[in-house]
């Protein structure tokens, strides 16, 4: 008798836990429903549209999963359209979030006067966000594959492409203090016909990496002003380029101008220019293809001796014009903010 008694005990004990921790996690899920659909207005309410065709909570009891199904958004010249966005986390720990982008995802992006900028990735993508315990999200990560870019017009396929925007938990004290931080890496793109051919078709890698400084500025007239007045920049730590023989390294600061237009003073560290010298040929005359080459060859030092000479070189952005050294290497449209 004792034995039964202490049985049924442990029985309605784990009844009511298992009772207690199903109305904790209903109540959970709902708050996470709420959440969503709250930040869905508060974004609607400052001009961001936000559509989709329906919002799911599962996952019990393990974890939470939310779910949008047909998510588009559309805010200041940027468009995503996705098929699916999964977001799931254990209900006992919600600073980490698994993400999920099953399916077709594209994103457009649109400057005035120029023509939009498309990317689909056909494969769909995965990620993270990470949340302090407060809810203020300090990372940002997704990883996409099997990409086209332009796909309507001049399709660029890439094969990977990772994303990383981290941010600190406290607001930056000043211009000297980083607000946001961002990387990119693209892998594995493959170039249309139409590009000159001499570099080769494959770009092994590109890569970005770069530090907004002091509060990031809303991407608006008002807002940038203001942060350029108070001397906010962007430090870019790195930006490589492996395509063919052509190695690229660059480093160093962008700001904006008076008229909000980009200005940069750089480093640059190129291997295989000849190369590069040898695909303008057809875009500049040939006088200027010649001086180009006999300055760029007296700027050039070899890394090691017998090796590979490397070009150091300072690269500036100014007055809508990109300049490697003396040499002003490309007009840049103007940006419209």
């Amino acid at each position: 008798m004792r034995t039964r008694r202490v049985i049924a005990t442990v029985i309605l004990a784990l009844a009511v836990a298992i009772a207690a921790y199903s109305v904790w996690w209903w109540q959970a899920a709902m708050a996470v429903e709420r959440g969503v659909l709250a930040w869905i207005e508060e974004q609607r309410s400052a001009g961001t549209m936000v559509e989709h065709r329906g919002l799911t909570v599962t996952g019990y009891p393990l974890s939470i999963r939310a779910a949008l199904e047909s998510p588009h958004l559309a805010t200041r010249g940027v468009e995503w359209q996705g098929t699916r966005l999964v977001a799931e986390a254990p209900p006992w720990n919600h600073t980490r979030i698994a993400l999920d982008l099953p399916g077709e995802q594209r994103l457009t992006l649109v400057q005035a006067n120029q023509p939009p900028f498309d990317l689909r990735a056909k494969g769909g993508g995965t990620g993270h966000v990470l949340l302090t315990f407060g809810g203020l999200p300090v990372e940002l990560q997704i990883g996409l594959k099997d990409l086209v870019a332009q796909p309507d017009a001049l399709p660029v396929p890439v094969a990977a492409l990772d994303l990383t925007a981290t941010q600190p938990a406290e607001p930056p004290a000043g211009h000297g203090d980083a607000g946001l931080s961002v990387s990119a890496t693209a892998s594995g793109v493959t170039l249309p016909q139409e590009v000159p051919g001499s570099l080769g078709r494959q770009v092994e890698r590109a890569l970005v990496t770069a530090r907004v400084m002091g509060r990031p500025p809303k991407p608006e007239p008002a807002s940038l002003s203001a942060w350029s007045r108070e001397g906010g920049t962007v430090q870019l730590d790195s930006l490589k380029l492996d395509w063919g023989p052509l190695k690229l390294a660059m480093n160093g600061t962008l700001a904006l101008d008076a008229a909000l237009q980009p200005q940069a003073a750089l480093t640059a560290e190129v291997r295989g220019f000849q190369a590069v010298l040898d695909a303008l040929q057809g875009v500049f005359r040939p006088k200027e293809l010649a001086f180009a080459r006999t300055m760029l060859t007296m700027l050039a030092r070899p890394a090691e001796p017998g090796g590979e000479p490397v070009l150091t070189a300072p690269v500036t952005v100014q007055n809508q014009a990109l300049f490697l050294g003396p040499l002003k290497v490309a007009a840049l449209p103007p940006v419209v903010w």
